[in-house]
């Protein structure tokens, strides 16, 4: 069985909604954070730099990052039909915009989360912040153009990047302001939101 080291409403929440999607068994263990907003050192020595997901796999081996997780699993588990196999002509763009929500859309979020870990300069945060969310929209620009009529990423039948996408759009600064912009967006996020085993991890996880 694998284990998912979990927090509501964090990263680990894409991942718990493809795990109960693909059907796989699995435990969850909530990693809260102290009133110092510190993790229990017992978590760092799973994962040394205590964020989560963190998966540990039915070998008990580890896994970080959430998007080579949700890639692993779907891949893992082809029968759910959440990932184009390695020979699609699709799977190169299922790897683009998996990466590219990994690393321009969710990187954009923690810098105007958490603007004062960026800098070695508390004044450099209020910047931080405001540079953080112009890039969020222009990576959404971008996304909601290449998605088009959709009404998934890769078209007509749902993958693990739109489950990824979800998670990540639920955290816009005006979620609101950018279905409004874009309603292709919001029409991928509420087909995702709707599915009953993803509206139960929604739930969980106290997302809209």
């Amino acid at each position: 069985m694998f284990k998912l080291y979990a927090r509501p409403g964090a990263g680990s929440a894409a991942v718990e909604a493809l795990l109960a999607e693909c059907g796989i068994a699995f435990e969850i263990i909530d990693v809260l954070r102290g009133p110092d907003g510190t993790v229990p050192q017992s978590y760092k020595q799973i994962n040394p730099r205590a964020e989560v997901p963190t998966l540990v796999l039915s070998d008990n081996s580890i896994m970080t990052e959430s998007a080579a997780m949700m890639i692993y699993l779907a891949d893992l588990h082809p029968a759910s039909g959440l990932a184009p196999s390695v020979t699609s002509p699709q799977r190169t763009r299922y790897l683009r915009w998996m990466l590219y929500f990994a690393t321009a859309v969710y990187m954009a979020d923690l810098r105007m989360y958490y603007p004062a870990r960026h800098s070695t300069d508390e004044t450099h945060a209020a910047g931080i912040k405001t540079k953080a969310i112009e890039d969020m929209g222009r990576d959404y620009d971008i996304f909601a153009k290449e998605l088009g009529e959709g009404p998934y990423i890769l078209g007509q039948k749902m993958s693990a990047v739109d489950i990824y996408a979800a998670m990540l759009i639920s955290w816009a600064p005006d979620v609101p302001q950018l279905f409004a912009r874009h309603a292709n967006i919001k029409r991928l996020y509420d087909l995702v939101a709707a599915r009953p085993l993803i509206a139960k991890t929604w739930a969980r996880n106290e997302m809209p």
